[in-house]
């Protein structure tokens, strides 16, 4: 036996539920189904052609990645320079004329060239900035060393990945 409370729970959903069968009174509900059925359908072909998909490079993809999101980041990457200046040190790219190109520019020509970096070298970088990456206190801590005169990426890339 249903109490009171649930009783008036259950009248309260049906009059809800009318209220929206009237609204949407004009959509067709066979349609909606069938629609559905098919984005399934699609999805797992999807998943069929992408799903079978492993990075030769995983260290390159995660770079790919994340290089976009640090580098937007303006507590650790205020100007093209400090853009530039990671990409010559740490991953041994030089960007031509930075100084003259947007931000976006710059990230994309470092993400573009990521590919060509050398895979076995990549491994300390990328474990270290996973750690950064997801380290919100972290990236506080290296963003007010960065500040510092005498701040190196090299150093920080070797203090993160020590254990």
């Amino acid at each position: 036996m249903l109490s009171k409370q649930e009783i008036l729970k259950l009248k309260r959903f049906l009059e809800e539920f009318s209220w929206l069968m009237d609204t949407y009174s004009k959509i067709d509900l066979k349609k909606a189904s069938l629609l559905i059925d098919e984005s399934l359908g699609e999805t797992s072909e999807l998943r069929k052609a992408v799903g079978s998909y492993e990075s030769k490079n995983p260290n390159i993809q995660f770079l790919t990645g994340v290089l976009p999101s640090l580098f937007l980041d303006d507590s650790l990457f205020r100007t093209n320079d400090d853009i530039a200046e990671f990409a010559s040190t740490v991953l041994k790219l030089e960007i031509p004329r930075h100084h003259k190109k947007s931000k976006y520019e710059i990230i994309g020509h470092i993400v573009c060239e990521t590919n060509k970096l050398n895979e076995k070298e990549l491994g300390n970088l990328v474990g270290a900035l996973s750690l950064l990456v997801n380290d919100e206190k972290g990236k506080e801590i290296l963003a007010k060393k960065k500040k510092d005169d005498s701040f190196s990426w090299n150093e920080m890339i070797q203090t993160l990945t020590k254990d």
